[in-house]
């Protein structure tokens, strides 16, 4: 699951998640046993630092094979709004910033280029 939070301007927060170089949109894993809302309050917390409330709306998903991984995976993207922005760079993540989606115009990476061809 990958949350988008935009700020007044339109920009999308995104997070560089630990050793790596290419921003994507905050989220993760669903784990098991977990409601909805559970997995991505935790997700909110581990990679932005967010520990208040929120609404959320799905509104796209993805599906695509992750080398890495040797798997395939299933992105639900939610519309966050958040009730404060009280945002830090949170345990899983070394770096969080607003961002411009046309600023990934030419990005070679498939997060990045996701976040320009859809937001």
């Amino acid at each position: 699951m990958k949350a988008v939070i935009r700020d007044s301007d339109g920009r999308v927060l995104v997070n560089k998640e630990q050793d790596s170089t290419t921003w994507n949109l905050p989220g993760g894993g669903w784990d098991h046993g977990e409601s909805e809302f559970e997995a991505l309050a935790r997700e909110l917390k581990e990679e932005i630092g967010y520990d208040g409330s929120f609404e959320s709306t799905p509104f796209k998903t993805a599906v695509f094979w992750l080398e890495s991984k040797q798997a395939w995976l299933l992105w639900i993207v939610y519309d966050v709004k958040t009730n404060n922005d009280n945002f830090s760079v949170g345990v899983d993540s070394s770096e969080i910033t607003f961002i411009n989606p046309k600023s990934f115009e030419n990005s070679t990476s498939f997060e990045e280029k996701w976040i320009y061809d859809n937001l």
